[in-house]
């Protein structure tokens, strides 16, 4: 049996490739910064690609001949796909796509304009991923001459064999070693790895394969974060004014509870302190409401000589001047789901499509329904996109859109003038005996979507004329375009409602699902008049809240769109309990807390990255708490943890005695 080197030549250039791959992809996407964790995730990241070489060359010395170059090349091959579909993914999203979106998602092939746009930006880096790929492919294996046919062959394979399986299972356990060194610290590799998490955080810890490969563990695994022993925290007492559910007694709860994780949930829920009732509490109960999530709009989009209406709404409604609304993994859908539910989105998973099947008995839908409302909700793009026609009916809807009971103009994006245009009918129409029942109406837009441009979209087109004066790039042009569309149809809204005589007794909130990602930087920057921040000023939004006749009111308080549910639900006064929600009423005196993606966070004592170094005690309890939004969240999700509170039932009995 002989060895040589130089038989371990594709073993060397995969591996190098690999490494290589992941460099330039995190250059073109993600970006390199120093961090306390910089030399345990280069470790980690290292390792994980001297793993998948080894394998690599594994998979081409275990089989024989042809057959073993063949297998190497396919892998290597769906290797390199992987890396360019998240650039393009990226280059769209500014996220990565999880193996849950890639069984779900073949719904992307609507938007293959976007696509094939996003891929013509980032031709050059894909083609820089696709040389290294390539050429370490046709270099190893052109260098990979070994006949393992010939005398002492079969003893020389086995070796090698055993080589390449050690030299995979060792790498892979100094990857597993290096991440499993336990921190609390949101941004470590070990809360990457044994954390609910964003991919993204995922993949800087751990690079793009090491990231896929959790991602594929969490979700072959059923994974559920491991929660902090809180047996020994007692319920707090809730207080006459404070908003809660009387009849929920979560230590009760807990001492009926079997299922431990249950159990652990009650006594979290319970030691929690609940927001009060306060002067903004019913102020608008009785009224209707037209709840509006729309496609990417922010505080930018609202100018007095574009957007009218839309400037209307702010200056003489509530005008929230620290509002943010950060984008989570799955983009509008996600951000429905902190709009409509006020929880943190599941990361890896469409949190809004999984919650179809729970009992959500705290949504404005199911709440106004409960009280006799209609309850209507329409969306201009396809009503079964990311199986909204599943969800939202369960979110206490009647659920309308285009391809199921309409059918809109097809344009791309569809126009939200037309979608106003043609179900105000629904639920300004008076009955038989000349009345119009309360409505509660939710409407989710499409016109400002991506890409922004003059070609690709119809919107943008139809309004170019009306942007011609605006000094700025194209791109920031056909944006406000878009956001035109949404002005005009607001306008329209707003003239249907005063027609049917419905509008004074009528609040619109508006908010968006997420910042218009599908601006490059340099066109925000033009938008905020400076080079904006990207840790947190892009994230600064706007949360229109108006009703005829009401007293203008700017409120400074830290917001975000995950405070919407509670703080509408006070304003109206509904029954719900301000423990069971991530978010917070606004008009309460709850500290204001704003939470990002990557376990980021603003409190009112400042910004994570600012206070690190400063106040690490008062960083180290705020982190806790972000975990334990991520954690309680999921858990809510997946444990459908409402139908476990037994409201019905427990409103029929009295408070246990102490």
């Amino acid at each position: 049996m002989k060895i040589r080197v130089r038989d371990f030549v594709l073993l060397a250039v995969t591996f190098v490739a690999l490494v290589l791959m992941e460099a330039f992809q995190r250059a073109f996407t993600l970006g390199f910064e120093d961090n306390r964790y910089i030399i345990a995730e280069t470790v980690i990241i290292v390792a994980v690609c001297a793993s998948a070489a080894s394998l690599l060359f594994l998979i081409k010395t275990a089989a024989p001949g042809r057959a073993g170059k063949v297998l190497y090349s396919a892998a290597m091959g769906i290797i390199i796909l992987l890396f360019l579909s998240q650039i393009v993914y990226y280059g769209i999203f500014s996220t990565y796509f999880t193996f849950y979106s890639m069984v779900n998602g073949a719904q992307v092939t609507e938007f293959m304009g976007t696509i094939f746009d996003a891929i013509w930006h980032v031709k050059f880096q894909m083609l820089t991923i696709l040389i290294i790929g390539v050429a370490a492919a046709v270099i190893g294996l052109k260098a990979d001459h070994r006949d393992y046919s010939r005398e002492g062959g079969r003893r020389a394979k086995k070796f090698t064999l055993v080589i390449s399986a050690l030299t995979c299972f060792l790498f892979l356990g100094v990857s597993l070693m290096t991440g499993s060194v336990r921190d609390d610290d949101p941004q470590s590799p070990y809360q990457a790895l044994h954390g609910v998490g964003e991919i993204q955080s995922s993949v800087r810890c751990t690079g793009l394969m090491g990231a896929m490969g959790v991602d594929l563990w969490k979700l072959a695994t059923g994974f559920e974060p491991v929660l902090e022993d809180i047996s020994a925290e007692e319920e707090i007492e809730p207080q006459p004014d404070d908003n809660v559910i009387d009849s929920l007694y979560f230590e009760a709860l807990a001492e009926e509870e079997e299922d431990e994780t249950i159990e652990t949930m009650h006594r979290y829920f319970g030691s929690l302190e609940p927001t009060e009732k306060n002067d903004k509490t019913g102020i608008f109960e009785g009224k209707n409401l037209i709840f509006i999530t729309a496609e990417s709009f922010t505080d930018f989009a609202v100018s007095e000589k574009y957007t009218p209406t839309l400037y209307k709404l702010l200056t003489e409604g509530y005008n929230f001047t620290n509002f943010y609304n950060p984008i989570w993994g799955v983009s509008t859908l996600d951000g429905e789901y902190v709009n409509l539910q006020s929880l943190v989105p599941k990361p890896g998973v469409w949190s809004m499509k999984e919650s179809a099947e729970n009992y959500l008995p705290f949504t404005l839908g199911n709440q106004f329904s409960s009280l006799g409302y209609e309850t209507k909700a329409y969306h201009d793009h396809s009503v079964y996109y990311y199986d909204r026609d599943s969800s939202h009916p369960n979110l206490g809807y009647e659920f309308k859109g285009q391809g199921r009971d309409y059918s809109f103009e097809k344009t791309w994006p569809e126009s939200d003038i037309e979608m106003i245009d043609e179900t105000t009918q629904d639920f300004l129409t008076p009955d038989e005996k000349g009345e119009i029942k309360p409505f509660h109406v939710y409407y989710l837009t499409v016109s400002g979507h991506m890409n922004y441009n003059f070609y690709g979209n119809d919107m943008a087109k139809k309004n170019r004329e009306l942007v011609e004066d605006m000094d700025m790039p194209d791109a920031c042009k056909a944006y406000m375009a878009g956001e035109i569309e949404l002005d005009r149809a607001l306008e329209l809204l707003l003239r249907r409602l005063e027609e049917a005589g419905e509008l004074e007794d009528t609040v619109i909130a508006l908010a968006g699902d997420h910042y218009p990602y599908g601006l490059e930087q340099s066109a925000i920057d033009e938008f905020k008049g400076h080079e904006a921040d990207q840790e947190y000023e892009i994230y600064e939004s706007a949360f229109l809240l108006w009703t005829p006749g009401m007293e203008p009111e700017t409120v400074d308080k830290l917001c975000s769109n995950m405070d919407i549910l509670p703080t509408l639900s006070n304003m109206f006064g509904l029954e719900y309990d301000s423990r069971l929600f991530m978010g917070k009423d606004i008009f309460s005196s709850s500290e204001g807390f704003v939470l990002f993606k990557d376990k980021n966070w603003i409190s009112e004592k400042g910004k994570r990255s600012e206070l690190i170094g400063k106040d690490d005690e008062y960083v180290a309890e705020m982190d806790k708490k972000a975990a334990m939004m991520f954690n309680y969240s999921a858990l809510i999700l997946d444990k459908d943890y409402y139908a476990c509170l037994d409201l019905e039932e427990n409103a029929a009995q009295e408070k246990p005695a102490a």
